[in-house]
């Protein structure tokens, strides 16, 4: 299991972050290949492409989420940053990562400093005490802009402009000390008082600087708050955004189902008469369309809600096609029925997971022919697969 010279790493494999960081990269993508190829080699015509390799296989992931731990050595307790071991026993307090941006890694090293410095506490799941919950970075691959989000247990921070400053100038310390032409532009609390395994809580307040980063896609520019969904490989995302717009017929009214901040639905808008993107996060809607008028995008329209609801209205526009970028969770089941019983006449599915994506393929094939389908590793090192499906009525 020990990873090649060039891939290695003092955490693996003890660490959950990646779990094939022992192979080679170009097996790994072989042996993606062939797991795509079992899970769907069972429908009949289907295309089933090469594995697009990601440009960069290492230090590619531009979200990073670290929750705080601790440890005991003698008598005292130490404040720990990283991620979970593979039992999820403890936090490994991490050093190094093959698959984070080497800045956010940094940035992660500094905070460590700063919350053992300032002597703040961890959170303990088990009695619901601690102060210091998670970490969530995010940096912009276009700008070199930073985000950093502190996730605490409280509300109201002792010192905090003190705590703040002192944050600020460590990051800025240790980021010139590994000659990094990033820089952070807003840090944030994020607070999360409820028990529970999800990372982030509603109430932000800005500690310094701004609350967004800016980001390219394209020609096209983004704001990235800390909660926007982005994709966390920004080497690939105009390889996947490119396959959606190769199976996109010109001119198309398109519905882009789960569309986020709008980056499908504005970079198809090029290619397109008319595209309606679908989203129930309000703030995601917000985002959306302050991104349309800033990048002067006039055919895309923007409707607030579940896709179950408005995907249905959505269909008076009779769309040509349908674009759905669900959760790993895949499509729910009346989202499949709408689809079935209408009468669009092509579904282009962006899957983060193979399994959900077989499970609504075969469905989906009651009435439309599943054309084609291709791999995109978004995620080098570990076992997760990003692909796109071509399905024709």
């Amino acid at each position: 299991m020990k990873p090649p010279a060039s891939q290695s790493c003092q955490h693996y494999p003890e660490c959950a972050g990646c779990d094939r960081l022992h192979i080679g990269y170009e097996k790994q993508l072989q042996l993606k290949q062939e797991e795509i190829e079992k899970q769907f080699g069972g429908f009949k015509g289907l295309e089933i492409r090469t594995i697009v390799k990601s440009p960069k296989d290492q230090m590619y992931r531009h979200k990073v989420q670290l929750p705080f731990g601790h440890r005991k050595i003698g008598k005292k307790t130490v404040l720990t940053l990283g991620l979970h071991n593979k039992e999820n026993t403890f936090i490994i307090d991490q050093k190094e990562c093959r698959i984070q941006d080497a800045d956010l890694t940094t940035v992660a090293s500094a905070i460590r400093h700063w919350a053992r410095t300032e002597n703040l506490s961890p959170y303990f799941e088990k009695n619901g005490n601690g102060l210091l919950r998670h970490i969530v970075l995010r940096k912009a691959n276009a700008s070199q802009e930073i985000l950093v989000g502190i996730v605490t247990n409280a509300s109201e921070i002792p010192g905090r402009k003190n705590i703040t400053n002192s944050l600020h100038s460590y990051i800025k310390q240790f980021l010139s000390a590994e000659k990094s032409k990033a820089e952070v532009v807003g840090i944030l609390q994020n607070v999360n008082q409820r028990n529970t395994k999800v990372v982030l809580g509603d109430k932000e307040t800005t500690w310094y600087g701004r609350h967004f980063i800016k980001e390219k896609i394209g020609d096209l520019n983004f704001q990235i708050g800390l909660s926007t969904f982005f994709q966390v490989n920004p080497f690939q995302i105009e390889n996947l955004y490119n396959l959606v717009l190769d199976d996109l017929p010109s001119n198309s009214v398109v519905v882009d189902a789960y569309c986020g901040i709008g980056t499908i639905t504005l970079y198809a808008a090029s290619k397109s008469k008319k595209v309606i993107g679908l989203e129930e996060n309000p703030n995601s809607i917000r985002s959306a369309i302050g991104a349309a008028k800033a990048n002067q995008v006039e055919n895309a329209i923007f409707t607030k809600g579940k896709v179950l609801q408005t995907l249905q209205s959505s269909l008076n526009e009779k769309p040509d096609v349908v674009i759905v970028d669900p959760p790993r969770e895949g499509l729910d089941p009346e989202t499949k029925k709408i689809l079935l019983n209408s009468k669009v006449g092509r579904v282009l599915y962006v899957s983060c997971n193979p399994e959900t994506l077989r499970r609504d393929a075969l469905e989906l094939t009651k009435s439309f022919r599943y054309e084609k389908l291709t791999p995109v590793d978004l995620f080098p090192h570990t076992s997760h697969l990003e692909s796109v499906a071509v399905f024709t009525r």
